[in-house]
């Protein structure tokens, strides 16, 4: 059965990634491209080197909203991410899914990315 844009991207995506598992690649394009503010990425290899780095600094998250149209996922999420200085900041995200075959070909990521930079830096 033909898994629904919002079930690759929860269910796959996301319930892979909080396995703990590397299920979550099973989702992803070969050319996935990734858009955010603080970096933009292609192809898989840089998307998996990207996102663990990310996901091992995560703390905790809180889904707001989703929404499926079409093949994209829209979603609205609170993370709390623990920054290099050791200080948690909470990020309110928009992140939008683009779905092919099955998979996820792109994701874009909107937050207000000052606190991010300033703890980074």
């Amino acid at each position: 059965m033909k898994k629904t844009p919002m079930q690759i991207v929860h269910e796959g995506f996301g319930g892979g990634m909080a396995s703990g598992t590397d299920s979550w690649k099973e989702f992803i394009t070969d050319d996935i491209t990734f858009d955010g503010p603080a970096a933009q990425v292609s192809g898989m290899k840089a998307f998996i080197e990207l996102n663990e780095g990310f996901m091992s600094m995560v703390r905790g998250a809180r889904m707001k909203k989703a929404l499926e149209v079409d093949n994209y996922v829209i979603t609205q999420v609170e993370i709390d991410v623990e920054m290099p200085t050791g200080k948690t900041i909470t990020l309110d995200m928009s992140e939008w899914y683009e779905t092919e075959n099955g998979k996820i070909k792109s994701i874009k990521v909107y937050y207000d990315a000052e606190e991010f930079r300033k703890e980074s830096a």
